[in-house]
């Protein structure tokens, strides 16, 4: 009883907030694993990624505000669903329990949603980016069935790969 006045009871299947995520995401995938709710998420990152598209698109001043909108929603989408590629990988390599989309895809879809939210504001990528990692972190903890130290690896390796991936394209481009 005291655990709930302090903490707030659990969140169902069907009432998962932004707030939650945030505070507590180990509690938000405990619920989330006794229920499916893969379209949800997506339609929550979908809306998250459009609103992360306009909210950087207010930010040019003049002309422009169009084509940023639509790179940075675009640049968003991508990134997760390279991310949830990635994160497949990983978590195979690490020995997942369970890795499936079923896994991953909720995982990315919290952690980027979650921050998204946020990461309009110039200067916050440095709050909301080892956040978002966090977030897919322990969802990979928790419903892919890992220990903490398999969790924290496979976040390392997608991480490594996404920046050797970016590292490539630009040694292509000459820069």
């Amino acid at each position: 009883m005291d655990a709930d006045l302090k903490r707030g009871p659990a969140p169902t299947a069907e009432k998962i907030g932004v707030t939650a995520v945030l505070l507590s995401p180990s509690r938000v995938y405990g619920a989330l694993a006794a229920r499916g709710t893969l379209h949800r998420l997506l339609w929550g990152l979908s809306a998250a990624v459009v609103l992360h598209g306009l909210m950087t698109g207010m930010l040019v001043p003049g002309g422009g505000r169009a084509v940023l909108a639509t790179v940075s929603a675009a640049n968003a989408l991508g990134m997760a669903l390279l991310s949830s590629l990635l994160g497949l990988v990983a978590l195979k390599m690490v020995g997942a329990r369970r890795s499936g989309l079923a896994v991953v895809a909720p995982c990315v879809a919290y952690g980027f949603g979650v921050t998204l939210l946020v990461s309009w504001i110039p200067g916050a990528f440095w709050f909301t980016e080892p956040w978002k990692w966090g977030v897919i972190g322990t969802g990979f903890r928790e419903l892919g069935r890992v220990s903490g130290r398999r969790a924290f690896a496979a976040v390392g390796l997608i991480l490594v790969a996404l920046v050797a991936l970016f590292k490539g394209i630009f040694m292509l481009q000459g820069v």
